[in-house]
C-alpha cells in the first residue's frame, strides 16, 4: 500500500513533462522592441475619454489616469494625479464636461502617482469631501514619505528617467512620463472612510462596491458599479506586462494575491474596463478574455517558477527560464514594457524563500570590496582586468562590461578607462532596451558616472500645509531609522517633546545606538522640550534651519539647548 501510495504521488508530481525530469521545450517567445515601446506611446496619447454615459478617464496628463463619475447632483473622482499640476489640466477638462461639485473622492492604493493633486478638484473654498481608501493606505503613504523615500526616491528617478533630456525620453511602460519636475507640488487629502474587506455605499445617486482586491500593492482595491457593469481595477491591470516586482524597490507583491484579485474581478462580467493606467475597454467577452490573459501569465510565472525552485535551481537560473507560452507572450497587454517574467521569477524566490539562494558559498560572503581586490589579482592585476574590459567592450559583450567594472571600479574608482567602457556599456544598454523602467536605470546610471548627475533625496521639497495632514508619529519613525548608531553608541537619553498645538506627547529615547518612542511624557526625562507641532514638522522636513529653529521655537523646560542639539545632530542623514 505504501510503494502504492508513493508510486501514484510519483506519477502525480511528474504530469506535465515529456518524461519525469525533463522539461518539454516552449517556443521562445517574442521579445519587444524600441521600435515597439515607440510605438506604445500611442496608449498615452493626451484625452479626456467618454467610456460611457457619466464616465471619463483623463489619460495620458501624467504616469496615471484620473476618473469621473457623474452623478445626480455631483461627481466622484477616482485616483487624483501625481501632483497638483497635474490635476488641476485634468480637472479643468473635467469641468468642459460638467460643473458639478466633488462629492467624493476614492484612492484605488497608496501610490504617490495616484494621491497628490486632490485638492485640484475643488472649487475655491469647497470643504475637502469624504475620501475612500482601503484601511491600510495611509498607513502605506506615510512609510513611503518617511522611511523609505530617500532610496525610493533616488531609484524611482533612475527607473522613471525623469532627469533624462527629452530625446532619451519614450514613456514609461504605463504612462508617458512621471510628472514630478522642479516647481511640481503636491497636496495629499488623507482617507476618511475606510474599510477592511468591502464597503457599499451611494454618492451622488451613484451607487458602487468597494472591493479589497490585493495586487500591486497590499492595500488596492477596485470599484464596481453592479447596476452599470463598470469596473474600474485600480493598477491591477494595464497594458504591460505587471510588475510583479518594481526594480525601484518594493516589499513583496504575492502573485497568488493579485491572480485571485483578478480572479473576482473576471467573475463579475464588467461590460465596461477602465484602468487606472492605458486606456479603457469595452465588450464583456473581450473583457473577460483580457482579464483571463493576465491572470494567466502572472499564475504561470508563478507557479513555474516555485516549481523550478523546488528543483532547486537558483534565482538567476529560474529567471532565464521562464518565458511565458507563446498565446499570452503576443498578447498586446502582456507586453514586457513594465513589468518582466525574469524579474518576477526572482522575486517570486525571494519572497518565499527570503534572500539566501542556498549556495554555501553566498552564505558569508567576502565583503564586496574584498571579494573585488581578490578578482582583480586572479585577474593577474588592475592592468590586466582594465584590458580584458576594454576588449569585452569593442567586442559588444556590455553585460560582461558592467559585471567586470563592477570589480575593477570598486578596487579603483579613478581607472578612466574603466570608467569609460562602463559608461559605453550602459549607453548602449539602455538605448537598446524596450523595456523603459531598465532602459532608464540604465542611462541615469550612465549620466551618474558621466556627468556627476546627483539624484534627490526626496521627489519634492513638501508645503506646510501637507505637513500639516501628516501624522506626528510618522515623523518620529523618520528619526529612528536615521539614528547614526555609531555616534549613539555610548549615549543613552531620554528626551521629552511636548507640542503646543496638539495633545500628542512622546518621549524619545536614544539606547546605545537603538531608539524607543514612547507616546507619553516620562518624568525622568533627561530634556524636555515644548513647540509647535507644524514647527518640528517643518523643521525635520528641511524647510526650517534646524540651528536657527532650536535657537528661535523651541522652550526647553528641562535641562539645556545646547544637550538638545547634541541631541538631534545624532539623526541627521548621511549624505549618499
Amino acid at each position: 500500500m505504501k510503494n502504492g501510495f508513493w508510486g501514484f504521488a510519483g506519477l502525480f508530481l511528474c504530469l506535465g513533462l515529456s518524461a519525469c525530469g525533463r522539461e518539454s521545450a516552449l517556443p521562445a517567445a517574442p521579445v519587444a522592441t524600441p521600435a515597439a515601446l515607440e510605438a506604445h506611446s500611442q496608449e498615452f496619447r493626451r484625452e479626456v475619454i467618454k467610456v460611457t454615459d457619466g464616465v471619463y478617464v483623463a489619460v495620458g496628463y501624467g504616469i496615471a489616469n484620473s476618473i469621473m463619475l457623474e452623478g445626480d447632483d455631483g461627481v466622484i473622482i477616482v485616483d487624483v494625479m501625481e501632483t497638483l499640476e497635474s490635476a488641476q489640466a485634468v480637472a479643468a477638462e473635467f469641468r468642459k464636461i460638467t460643473p458639478k461639485p466633488v462629492r467624493a473622492f476614492i484612492y484605488t492604493h497608496s501610490h504617490p502617482d495616484h494621491i497628490g493633486g486632490a485638492p485640484a478638484f475643488l472649487v475655491p473654498g469647497q470643504e475637502a469631501p469624504p475620501v475612500y481608501a482601503q484601511a491600510d493606505v495611509a498607513r502605506n503613504m506615510d512609510k513611503i514619505t518617511t522611511e523609505l523615500q530617500p532610496i525610493i526616491t533616488r531609484r524611482a528617478f533612475r527607473m522613471y528617467g525623469n532627469l533624462l533630456p527629452r530625446e532619451e525620453m519614450v514613456n514609461v511602460g504605463i504612462g508617458p512620463e512621471l510628472g514630478l519636475h522642479e516647481g511640481s507640488s503636491i497636496r495629499i487629502l488623507r482617507p476618511t472612510q475606510t474599510f477592511d474587506d468591502v464597503m457599499e455605499d451611494t454618492v451622488a445617486g451613484i451607487h458602487f462596491q468597494l472591493v479589497h482586491a490585493p495586487g500591486e500593492t497590499e492595500d488596492q482595491l477596485f470599484v464596481w458599479l453592479p447596476e452599470r457593469k463598470i469596473l474600474l481595477p485600480g493598477d491591477n491591470f494595464y497594458k504591460a506586462f505587471p510588475n510583479l516586482y518594481t526594480i525601484r524597490g518594493t516589499s513583496y507583491r504575492d502573485p497568488k494575491a493579485w491572480a485571485a484579485s483578478l480572479d473576482k474581478m473576471r467573475a463579475l462580467k464588467p461590460e465596461y474596463l477602465v484602468p487606472s493606467h492605458t486606456r479603457p475597454l469595452a465588450g464583456a467577452e473581450y473583457i473577460y478574455n483580457t482579464l483571463t490573459d493576465y491572470r494567466d501569465a502572472i499564475r504561470f510565472v508563478y507557479d513555474q517558477s516555485i516549481r523550478l525552485i523546488n528543483q532547486g535551481l537558483m534565482p538567476d537560473e529560474i529567471a532565464q527560464r521562464i518565458q511565458l507560452p507563446p498565446h499570452l507572450a503576443k498578447s498586446p497587454f502582456l507586453q514586457a514594457f513594465y513589468g518582466k517574467p525574469a524579474w518576477s521569477a526572482k522575486s517570486i524566490f525571494s519572497g518565499n524563500l527570503g534572500w539566501y539562494d542556498g549556495n554555501p558559498s553566498t552564505l558569508q560572503p567576502l565583503p564586496p570590496d574584498e571579494q573585488a581586490k581578490r578578482m582583480v589579482e586572479l585577474a593577474g592585476g588592475e592592468e590586466a582586468l582594465t584590458r580584458r574590459i576594454v576588449e569585452a567592450s569593442q567586442q559588444g559583450q556590455h553585460q560582461w562590461v558592467l559585471q567586470l567594472t563592477d570589480y575593477a571600479l570598486l578596487v579603483n574608482p579613478d581607472n578612466d578607462r574603466a570608467k569609460q567602457a562602463r559608461i559605453a556599456a550602459l549607453k548602449t544598454l539602455g538605448e537598446a532596451e524596450a523595456n523603459p523602467n531598465a532602459r532608464h536605470y540604465y542611462l541615469v546610471s550612465m549620466r551618474e558616472l558621466r556627468d556627476g548627475l546627483k539624484l534627490p533625496d526626496r521627489a519634492l521639497t513638501p508645503k506646510p500645509e501637507m505637513l500639516r495632514d501628516m501624522p506626528l508619529s510618522i515623523f518620529f519613525d523618520g528619526m529612528a531609522v536615521n539614528l547614526d548608531a555609531e555616534a549613539s553608541a555610548d549615549t543613552v537619553i531620554k528626551v521629552a517633546f511636548e507640542f503646543t498645538d496638539s495633545p500628542e506627547r512622546y518621549t524619545y529615547i536614544v539606547r546605545r545606538g537603538v531608539s524607543e518612542v514612547v507616546p507619553q511624557l516620562l518624568p525622568e526625562a533627561d530634556i524636555h522640550v515644548r513647540v509647535s507641532a507644524q514647527i518640528f514638522k517643518e523643521m525635520l522636513a528641511r524647510l526650517r534651519n534646524s540651528a536657527l529653529t532650536i535657537a528661535k521655537d523651541f522652550e526647553v523646560v528641562k535641562g539645556n539647548k545646547l544637550e538638545f542639539v547634541r541631541f538631534m545632530r545624532l539623526f541627521v542623514p548621511e549624505e549618499s
